[in-house]
């Protein structure tokens, strides 16, 4: 056997074993953007779910809340306060579980 043959055998059991190692390193990169995506829907939900219990927790501000949507007139300036941030951080909230929805990473059942 030449040093030729010899070479081109080595470079062929080179290729056979490379190959299922690129195949493995694939599939576990698309598993930690799988596993990155579904860690930030949990953060995402466990801020509504924040969101939710600073409602059902206060009631002042679930009073405040419940004004503000019948007319926010009625509300002095630091309700409108509390109001406008308790409404802003329900509006980024939602955009950010939208955002997980639309990118697969959150079930539709918990949209």
């Amino acid at each position: 056997m030449s040093w030729e043959m010899l070479s081109a055998i080595g470079q062929l059991i080179a290729v056979l074993i490379g190959i299922p190692s690129l195949i493995y390193l694939a599939i576990q990169i698309r598993n930690q953007g799988k596993e990155s995506q579904r860690a930030a829907a949990s953060m995402l939900m466990a801020h509504w779910t924040d969101f939710r219990k600073s409602m059902s927790d206060n009631a002042d501000l679930a009073a405040i809340h419940l004004r503000g949507l019948r007319s926010f007139e009625e509300l002095d300036p630091v309700e409108k306060l509390r109001f406008g941030s308790a409404l802003g951080r329900l509006f980024v909230l939602s955009e950010g579980l939208y955002l997980f929805y639309l990118d697969g990473a959150l079930p539709s059942e918990l949209w």
